[in-house]
């Protein structure tokens, strides 16, 4: 590699056509810098000698570079070398002039500290500016440089620069805010694609479940397996149930079957309720020894099943979760046996004479 490169091009190799257009518009057609006083990895006349270390390559390149130019486009922060690069050049170089290509802009350009200069590629004055500077410091005698052929060229190379951008257009960049919104939005987006699979494959074991039913009975087990109800939605719904199916009858006739259920030795006078208690016996709801006669009507036998369903689920080994919502509900015992249950928890009224 030839030494004494006065300009060190960094640039991503996508941006190809972008670079060789500026190194043969405005660095050779306009400014008449000598092609061997460029480094560029990706141009012809100016790229690494094969069979040379690129690194060293470069390394010698941006030490021995009095301008270092880094066309930052999307592209260019995309690429690791390129990065690399930028960062090698702020260390290695004093002159380090950022050419930003849009949608880049100062917002988003990223240097690793604060340049002295950025430039707009495209910007016409901006292309001035960098005339001055590449004569100056490459000492270019005026008489190399034409002012209408300087004109004609840069013109031709904004022009011909913008014809390919709009054919190949960059993804515009985002802010690190906006990078972070996006980065959580998708966070969530895929917390709800798991949950819809988890959600799927339920419902695919409801499904095959479901073809397994014998009668309705399978039917509300399978169901209820599936629910995503809490253990305290459960036991409402039973002693929703339990309600609906005792609510009818007079407290009195509540009270017998609350008595025969719980086993307990409680006298009932029903003298003041004879027309209740004879109505339950011609019905066969009790007996005349006023006991709840569970057997021998269907009414009857419903409300023994649920009693028992319910008694069932409170002897169950349930979450602390449902004892904590029981007891910021009630302030009844947990027990079908006790009359404050039945009048808080059941709303039933019951009486014994």
């Amino acid at each position: 590699m030839p030494k004494n490169q006065d300009i060190f091009i960094s640039h991503s190799g996508k941006d190809k056509q972008i670079v060789d257009d500026f190194i043969d518009l405005i660095l050779l057609g306009a400014l008449s810098v000598p092609i061997d006083k460029i480094f560029c990895s990706s141009s012809d006349g100016t790229k690494i000698k094969s069979g040379t270390d690129w690194r060293d390559s470069i390394l010698v390149a941006l030490q021995e570079a009095k301008i270092n130019f880094l066309f930052i486009s999307p592209n260019y922060k995309e690429s690791e070398v390129c990065m690399n690069e930028m960062g090698a050049g702020w260390v290695t170089s004093e002159n380090v002039i950022p050419l930003i290509i849009e949608p880049i802009n100062y917002k988003t350009v990223g240097v690793i500290q604060e340049p002295i200069q950025i430039e707009k590629l495209l910007d016409e004055k901006s292309l001035d500016r960098i005339k001055d500077i590449l004569q100056e410091t490459l000492e270019i005698p005026n008489s190399l440089i034409k002012s209408d052929r300087w004109t004609a060229k840069k013109k031709e190379f904004v022009l011909k620069t913008k014809g390919y951008l709009k054919a190949n257009s960059f993804k515009k960049p985002i802010d690190r805010d906006e990078f972070d919104s996006l980065i959580e939005e998708n966070n969530e987006l895929e917390t709800t694609l798991t949950k819809l699979i988890e959600e799927k494959s339920e419902l695919e074991k409801l499904v095959e479940d479901l073809k397994k039913a014998k009668d309705k009975n399978d039917v509300s087990a399978i169901v209820k397996k599936y629910s995503d109800t809490s253990q305290f939605d459960e036991f409402e719904e039973l002693t929703q149930k339990v309600c609906d199916a005792i609510t009818n009858f007079h407290p009195i006739i509540i009270g017998i079957i609350f008595k025969t259920y719980s086993n307990k030795d409680i006298t009932i006078k029903a003298l003041g309720y004879i027309e209740y208690v004879d109505e339950a016996l011609a019905n066969d709801y009790i007996n005349e020894e006023l006991e709840a006669s569970f057997s021998r009507t269907p009414k009857m036998e419903k409300i023994e099943l649920l009693l028992d369903e319910l008694s069932s689920y409170i002897a169950k080994d349930l979450s602390p979760e449902f004892y904590e919502q029981y007891e910021n509900a009630y302030e009844a015992p947990l027990s079908i046996s006790n009359k404050l249950f039945w009048e808080e928890v059941l709303a039933l009224n019951l009486y014994f004479s």
